[in-house]
């Protein structure tokens, strides 16, 4: 398809629909957009990249990809379209606050075609590299023109880094003694470093070593966290501070609450490193903070206070079992804010024909594509590969956590935020947080079309459930369905909503009357 029939096409059919809503005073819809879906391969990823924009990524045939760029007032800019080889698939979309790369490959292939995309004047470069044989891909991060790809190959870890510019792959060397994992892989885009953490596992005690590459993939810096005696380190995320101070923040749990298919959560630990030197490890049980079990009802509460209350009295602490998706740590002021999401997978019981993994196509219920392989499900430490005919059947989100320590690891504050029955197969962050000027934090989600929202100052609650319904503003239009849909801080005082719709219209002008599936972007205002 060539650039002027899309626009073409395009032209005629993309339904602009400007809606300035005055709902409440608290948020406001300023401007929607939608574009239409024809079948499977029309869904649509997209990418926000700030002040400069956001990008739409798809797949208008197999062999063809369509990338297109919006301006910060959803104007279209451009459309470029291009060729994938050997009818790859697309995986992910990596960005480094100055290119998008676009990854597709094949289903444990070891052929995989990286697409940089200029976001500027709107071009392509286009690079061919081959991995090694049956990985499955877990982590792509770009910087520069290096790629950093994390994944399993016959269940073991494997951290390859590639210089695009001269299409050499290598290896990066873990000399990490004992059965470890990849935990995360992050760029940190200020001191221009890729930080991986790898969790180390013996017996039932695991410890976090935490690397920093810099762009060559040399290593940079490193250093190792031992849990206490009783505890175990589950997963990690490095902060670096500067040249000599780093911090390491995850979850831990105790280590007899361990097992092959299940890593159980007590609470977050802090630790902080100055000069490769462990200055001090802090742990924070759950049962130490004031609104972990805010989701309970409040008789499972005040039983839950009770349990606790006696344990803490004889010494002891309340063993918990919780799953935790930690987000990157947000520096504030001289503070540190910690954000995770408490989760778990369900499984049905059925005996269909599994593929090797269950990780790509529409099995997973990804809009389109592969999408990577979720470490939390596949790895071997943690298990969770579906035995006795169980079916993964997705991640359901109890609650979203957030707590406010010191550089000395003191526990300031805490608070929570319900998720109200959120699915999703794929185990990615749902909750967005964001900071205000008068130390208000914001707190936002999308859910079954609707953007939901709490308003906190440290431990005390401003504003409540607060439902921003995310409807068309045409007359007559009544959304059927939301088949995905998501929400993203993108500059300023916006936010950015994106997703599917099934939309009826039997009352309207004849022009919207009808149906049509659409996939749509939000510029809403808090």
């Amino acid at each position: 398809m060539t650039n002027q029939g899309f626009r073409s096409r395009s032209g005629e059919l993309l339904l602009f629909l400007s809606i300035l809503l005055t709902t409440t005073a608290f948020a406001q819809s300023v401007k929607r957009i939608e574009l239409p879906l024809a079948g499977n391969n029309s869904a649509y990823q997209a990418m926000p990249l700030g002040e400069k924009g956001v990008l739409l990524i798809s797949k208008p045939d197999r062999g063809t990809f369509n990338v297109q760029k919006f301006d910060s007032n959803l104007d279209r800019i451009w459309s470029i379209d291009g060729p994938v080889e050997d009818n790859l698939d697309y995986v992910t979309a990596s960005y480094d606050g100055q290119s998008v790369f676009l990854l597709f490959s094949k289903y444990r292939s070891n052929l995989y075609q990286i697409v940089k995309v200029n976001i500027g004047p709107g071009f392509v470069e286009t690079f061919m590299i081959n991995t090694l044989d049956r990985f499955e891909i877990t982590d792509f991060k770009t910087l520069g023109y290096s790629v950093f790809m994390a994944g399993m190959v016959r269940n073991e870890p494997v951290l390859m880094h590639t210089l695009l510019t001269t299409g050499q792959t290598r290896v990066l060397p873990s000399a990490i003694k004992g059965s470890n994992a990849i935990q995360t892989v992050e760029v940190d885009t200020v001191n221009h470093l890729v930080n991986v953490c790898f969790a180390v596992k013996k017996g039932r005690q695991t410890k976090i070593v935490a690397k920093s590459y810099e762009e060559t993939g040399e290593l940079y810096a490193q250093v190792s966290v031992d849990p206490e005696d009783d505890f175990s380190l589950l997963n990690g995320r490095l902060q670096v501070l500067n040249d000599s101070v780093r911090m390491v923040i995850g979850t831990y749990g105790y280590r007899n609450m361990q097992s092959s298919t299940n890593a159980a959560s007590q609470g977050l630990y802090i630790s902080k490193i100055i000069n490769d030197e462990i200055a001090f490890t802090q742990y924070h049980s759950f049962t130490d903070f004031k609104n972990f079990f805010n989701f309970m009802n409040e008789r499972q509460q005040e039983k839950m206070e009770r349990r606790i209350r006696k344990k803490k009295e004889s010494g002891d602490d309340v063993k918990l079992n919780y799953r935790l998706l930690v987000h990157d740590v947000v520096p504030r002021g001289d503070n540190f804010l910690l954000v995770a999401e408490v989760f778990y997978p369900e499984y049905r019981y059925q005996n269909p024909n599994m593929m090797g993994g269950l990780g790509y196509g529409g099995m997973m219920g990804y809009p389109f594509g592969m999408g990577l392989y979720n470490p939390y499900l596949w790895n071997p430490m943690y298990g969770g590969r579906g035995y006795n005919q169980q079916v993964f059947d997705g991640f359901t989100y109890t609650h979203a956590i957030l707590a406010d320590v010191d550089q000395n690891g003191k526990l300031l504050w805490d608070n929570s935020i319900n998720f109200d029955n959120v699915k999703s197969m794929e185990l990615r962050e749902k909750i967005k947080v964001q900071s205000e000027a008068n130390g208000n934090t914001q707190l936002v989600y999308s859910h079954q079309g609707a953007i939901r929202s709490k308003i906190i100052k440290g431990s005390q609650v401003v504003d409540n459930n607060k439902v921003i319904a995310n409807d068309t503003n045409v007359e007559g239009d009544k959304v059927r369905k939301t088949s995905t849909d998501d929400i993203d801080y993108w500059f300023g005082k916006y936010y950015l909503a994106w997703g599917e719709q099934r939309i009826v219209n039997a009352a309207g002008d004849p022009q919207t009357r009808g149906r049509r599936n659409v996939f749509y972007l939000s510029k809403i205002a808090f």
